[in-house]
């Protein structure tokens, strides 16, 4: 069985439907969907959510003590998975129906040192008109096979509605982190890297939508401090290997960039050091 957990915050129940009818149309059918609530309790969101959810057959409806953010919504879920698989799908993105079935059968090429089998994605710009479909950001940097050194340099896997990972990778290397305030995703793949080969699947399998509703992926500090949190946990590893420590910095500057001065020329100061050490 596939557990397919779906994370809830600010959303209308139309759009959570969407995704879940994604999922239901799937050409692998041996599935559950635990649909986590991490809105506030008593909320009209919260209360739309379980009307729409609750006592739907295949379906399971949980609500989280009041809003506690993505990463405990995903960990509560994954708790009260039975699946030996588990998958995620953000509640505004929709999976292609054959992202399963190409999932498993990238897990069945490998043995029990493949954790996680992710694949590419297409950006539906909603905010468009007509909408417009273009490739998510990991088309252009797509590895067959990742190892942690090559996560550390760039993030391959990207959006958490790319991945398939098997449950007991969770036992092993626990949750996702709840201090992160955003790029939980990319440190869990990291951790995962660090213990289990990450396999690919070299084809788009599902829609990131860009709309103009709420997003964390469009909050500039929440990323930064993401960022920042994750390379002072692997700070020693970044400086064992320069190329991913200039591609961290990189990726804070393009963040801070026109959004905080300061910072973007201390970033800047640091990757030219870094670079200037390495002959370049």
């Amino acid at each position: 069985m596939v557990s397919v957990i779906v994370t809830s915050y600010k959303r209308p129940a139309e759009i959570v439907e969407r995704a879940v009818k994604s999922i239901l149309s799937q050409t692998y059918q041996d599935i559950e969907i635990l649909i986590v609530d991490d809105n506030p309790d008593g909320s009209k969101e919260s209360q739309e959510l379980k009307k729409q959810f609750e006592n739907r057959e295949r379906i399971t409806y949980i609500k989280q003590d009041g809003n506690q953010g993505a990463c405990a919504a995903r960990n509560l879920g994954i708790s009260k998975a039975k699946g030996g698989y588990i998958g995620f799908l953000d509640d505004d993105d929709t999976w292609f129906e054959d992202k399963l079935e190409c999932q498993l059968e990238r897990f069945a090429q490998g043995d029990d040192s493949v954790g996680m089998v992710y694949c590419l994605g297409q950006v539906y710009d909603c905010d468009t008109n007509p909408p417009t479909i273009t490739d998510y950001y990991t088309t252009r940097i797509f590895k067959d096979e990742i190892r942690f050194e090559d996560q550390l340099v760039y993030d391959y896997c990207g959006s958490t509605s790319q991945a398939l990972v098997r449950k007991e990778v969770f036992e092993k290397i626990g949750g996702f982190n709840v201090n992160l305030p955003a790029r939980q995703d990319y440190e869990m793949w990291l951790r995962i890297s660090k213990y289990y080969k990450i396999y690919g699947v070299n084809k788009p399998l599902f829609y990131y939508y860009h709309h103009g509703l709420e997003q964390i992926t469009k909050s500039p500090k929440k990323a930064l401090t993401g960022y920042q949190v994750v390379y002072r946990e692997y700070k020693e590893e970044y400086k064992k290997n320069p190329k991913a420590q200039i591609e961290i910095f990189s990726r804070m500057l393009e963040t801070a960039k026109g959004h905080y001065f300061f910072t973007y020329w201390y970033y800047r100061i640091r990757k030219h050091l870094v670079m200037l050490l390495r002959g370049k």
